[in-house]
């Protein structure tokens, strides 16, 4: 018997502001809970969240190494959380994060106790807990919260690729989602021309809007700055796997529902969802090197599977919330949020990584090259392979432990 079979996408039956004063209470409480096992930081430390709080004070003066990324500080200077509040304002946001994901569970057909589940998915993981620390103050849970949104309305495309125009402004790293988002598309709308003119009007404008950025004010970030320094394939290699081994840290055992969503029979379209975000991360990571970062978006898929594994019935809520109570004692135990975090201290330390060739260390702010593939396997494979063996090993548990959850029976 199919025991994933679940209500198709809709909006939760006739009570749209309930739905919505749910998820916003659940998004406060969630938030809440999260920071007593981590609390929010409210110093401003050497990151990039200098430049977003220098941009804060005058989104238009175009100040610091990206300003092109004006969205975050835009909204904290109009809400009067620009410099010293923008901190308070980043980490507030993450109520929203938290509420719009209970929002796409309830679209998803959820009911009100799933939705609480995967809100907790999202509160006590990556998502929410990484930039309290060791991101504070950076602008990445507006691009989750902004996809969330997108996934809620993918039926009308003027909003749908409005919100995507709007999330390039926050990071160009949504451009690398357009796969998926055009199959979000798909699953509500067969007008894929449509989609196209859509496509190429927001990328054409954020264009326009990036060369003009780009002629008015110095970059340290731009496009030419990546092309000079290749991270692929050599870099590229490194960081996939630190991408796996921070999936594994961040999110814990929660992650066996997405192996339960792809080997449980959903509608099979369904499955695509995780494939088509891994893609665009894996491409991601051919320029870019935080992998701390933007493999968080793993929580795109993670909600969609949650969101089915706790509808198939009372015993999969049960093992659900029972995941989520391993992760935190995982978490209490070691915990995977300060930049110096076991084990990903051993894979990545700038010692190593320089010694191994990883790390080329120019001269000036940022110069900073990557080694060949040939130093990836035959220098910092042989130095890391241990601990990196015992975490992919550890992932490899996680799935297969997905599998198992398939002989459940729907309750």
């Amino acid at each position: 018997m199919d025991v994933t079979k679940s209500p198709p996408e809709q909006t939760s039956p006739g009570r749209p502001v309930l739905d919505l004063g749910f998820a916003l209470a659940v998004g406060w409480l969630l938030y809440y809970g999260s920071c007593l096992l981590v609390a929010p930081s409210l110093e401003i430390g050497g990151g990039f969240e200098v430049d977003w709080q220098l941009m804060s004070q005058d989104p238009f003066a175009l100040q610091g190494r990206f300003p092109h990324r004006i969205l975050v500080p835009l909204l904290a200077w109009c809400t009067g959380f620009g410099g010293d509040g923008y901190l308070t304002f980043t980490h507030g946001l993450h109520v929203l994060l938290i509420a719009s994901t209970c929002l796409v569970a309830l679209r998803l057909g959820g009911r009100y106790v799933d939705a609480l589940i995967v809100g907790a998915f999202v509160a006590f993981t990556a998502p929410t807990q990484m930039y309290k620390l060791h991101w504070n103050g950076y602008a990445d849970p507006v691009c989750y919260t902004l996809f969330l949104w997108m996934m809620l309305s993918a039926r009308r495309p003027e909003v749908f690729w409005s919100l995507f125009f709007v999330n390039l402004l926050n990071h160009e790293l949504a451009g690398f989602l357009l796969p998926w988002l055009f199959y979000l598309r798909r699953r509500a709308d067969n007008r894929w021309r449509l989609d196209l003119v859509w496509i190429a009007a927001t990328c054409g404008l954020y264009l326009g809007y990036y060369l003009w950025i780009k002629a008015q004010a110095a970059q340290l970030f731009s496009a030419d700055y990546f092309l000079s320094h290749p991270l692929f394939p050599g870099g590229t290699f490194a960081v996939w796997n630190l991408a796996a081994v921070h999936w594994v840290t961040t999110f814990g055992p929660v992650l066996a529902v997405l192996a339960w969503h792809q080997h449980a029979r959903p509608p099979a379209v369904e499955r695509w969802h995780l494939w088509l975000v891994v893609l665009g991360i894996l491409v991601i990571f051919c320029i870019a090197f935080d992998w701390a970062r933007h493999s968080n978006l793993l929580m795109l898929p993670l909600v969609v599977a949650a969101t089915r594994f706790c509808g198939a019935g009372a015993r999969h809520r049960v093992v659900a919330a029972g995941l989520l109570a391993l992760t935190l004692v995982l978490f209490w135990l070691v915990p995977p949020w300060e930049s110096t975090a076991w084990p990903t201290n051993l894979l990545a330390d700038p010692g190593l990584l320089v010694q191994t060739g990883m790390l080329v260390i120019g001269q000036g702010e940022f110069d900073i090259g990557f080694g060949t593939l040939g130093d990836a396997l035959g220098r910092w494979l042989p130095a890391v392979w241990p601990i990196l063996a015992i975490v992919h090993g550890i992932g490899v548990v996680m799935w297969i432990a997905g599998i198992a959850l398939t002989a459940l029976r729907k309750s």
